[in-house]
């Protein structure tokens, strides 16, 4: 039997278009953190929050690898305070064979309400994944990898809260952890616990503005940005390009927001050359197999 060897190559081009990979590759150092008790910190009473009292449209990013699944009752935290974003039991959410659950809420308010609204989305097991969330005009949508999802509209809330509905002693902005937490019910049974993320962190990036515009419908494909890089919205940003075992994470916007690791948190493959900068790194996408969508409510105050 002959081949056709244009006919196969024909073939093969088109389904490097129709199926190609999503990839992603650090630039630098990268925070490693080993699921046990370390994580990193910035503290409440020396900075505050992040997002200031009014603010009304918001983007928190990050870009990190997932080394292990969460247990059953336990939901591994990458980073908290008035957003969050960590990984949860699988059965939380439609998945396929080499993917794990994520969630990611934010606290919002209003002039008649404040709560926690959020979702669980399937993100990929063995390689770098990117979740944003993205807050404008009492609209709250996210990002995963290469899909950005439709806009959910809040008439309750039209800016972050200072108001969490968390233990006072959480007050902190906290990277990887802040150590055993647990929710029980009023019977006493235990709902969840706190725990910690194993895995790395390439960079986190908190802005005043939605970068992002929302799908109008559906989940649109979605190219996310391969470096972050420091303009005027930037409230924060920690790349993690600190030299190799440094443990005080530089804020390279240039705000001081500078975190601290504990219990052995450090960099890895860090030069303590600044590498954050417009990148043509490129990136190939992959459609998602599965996604399911959980949101909370912000409820009235009258509640």
């Amino acid at each position: 039997m002959s081949i056709n060897h244009k006919f196969l190559l024909s073939v093969v081009l088109w389904f490097s278009l129709v199926i190609p990979v999503f990839s992603f590759e650090p630039s630098g150092g990268v925070l490693s953190l080993d699921g046990e008790d370390d994580y990193a910190i910035l503290p409440f009473a020396e900075h505050g929050h992040i997002f200031p009292e009014g603010t009304r449209a918001f983007t928190v990013e990050v870009w990190f690898y997932p080394k292990a699944e969460p247990k059953k009752i336990d939901k591994d935290l990458i980073l908290t305070q008035q957003v969050s974003i960590g990984l949860k039991a699988r059965d939380q959410c439609r998945l396929a064979k080499n993917q794990l659950c994520s969630y990611r809420h934010a606290y919002l308010s209003g002039d008649t309400g404040h709560g926690l609204v959020g979702n669980d989305s399937p993100i990929e097991k063995d390689q770098w994944n990117y979740i944003a969330i993205i807050f404008k005009n009492s609209t709250l949508c996210h990002a995963t990898n290469n899909q950005i999802g439709q806009g959910w509209q809040l008439p309750f809330a039209d800016r972050v809260s200072l108001h969490i509905n968390r233990p006072e002693r959480v007050q902190d902005f906290v990277v990887g952890g802040y150590g055993e937490d647990k929710f029980v019910a009023p019977n006493g049974a235990l709902l969840f616990q706190v725990s910690s993320f194993h895995g790395e962190i390439d960079a986190i990036r908190f802005s005043n503005i939605a970068r992002y515009d929302c799908a109008a419908q559906g989940h649109d494909p979605f190219e996310p940005p391969p470096r972050f890089v420091n303009d005027e919205h930037t409230l924060a940003l920690w790349d993690f390009n600190d030299k190799e075992g440094a443990d005080h994470f530089e804020d390279t916007s240039g705000n001081g927001k500078t975190l601290i690791g504990m219990n052995g948190a450090s960099v890895i493959g860090g030069t303590g050359v600044n590498l954050n900068r417009n990148s043509e790194d490129g990136l190939e996408i992959r459609p998602s197999i599965s996604l399911t969508t959980t949101w909370g409510q912000i409820k009235s105050e009258s509640f």
